[in-house]
């Protein structure tokens, strides 16, 4: 349709999407690859002793381990608190959580009160089972309260 071309609409003044669209594109593309890339990392290399990393791109998702097998939680902000596993999952956790803050001064301009860093947990898969991991946050930076789809954190584990 030659009236409704991005360069015909651009030249009569009108605004256009295109951008936006171009990047909403772009974002589901990239979401699509790192779940993609996720689920094909944890069924390809599930091998005892290999380890999967999750983080916030693995929200409300499933992955599957096998039995001997590592996985690392790393959620990009101090704020998050990890909920502890119940003894008799199939999972275990090993150590306590890692608490990675970024200074100030790092690259990147963190500012002090906002979260800066990251917090890590090291799991490994004991028995078959399904395994839930949740995190939950309040603060999304200093005196920023969290939107209901920011404060809660979960994926679910599929041991085999």
């Amino acid at each position: 349709m030659p009236g409704n071309s991005f360069f015909n609409r651009r030249s009569r003044g009108a605004t256009t999407s295109r951008p936006r669209a171009l990047f909403t594109l772009l974002g589901a593309t990239l979401a699509a690859g790192t779940m993609f890339a996720t689920v094909f990392a944890s069924d390809a290399g599930a091998t005892s002793g290999s380890t999967l990393t999750i983080g916030e791109a693995n929200n409300a998702h499933s992955v599957v381990v096998h039995t001997g097998e590592h996985v690392t939680l790393v959620l990009h902000s101090t704020y998050w608190s990890v909920a502890t596993l119940a003894s008799s999952s199939s999972m275990s956790q090993i150590g306590s959580p890692v608490i990675a803050p970024r200074l100030p001064s790092a690259k990147g301009g963190c500012v002090a009160g906002q979260g800066c860093g990251t917090v890590s947990v090291h799991y490994v898969a004991k028995t078959p089972g399904i395994v839930h991991l949740r995190a939950s946050r309040t603060s999304c930076g200093e005196a920023l309260r969290c939107t209901p789809a920011q404060s809660h954190w979960t994926v679910t584990i599929r041991v085999r």
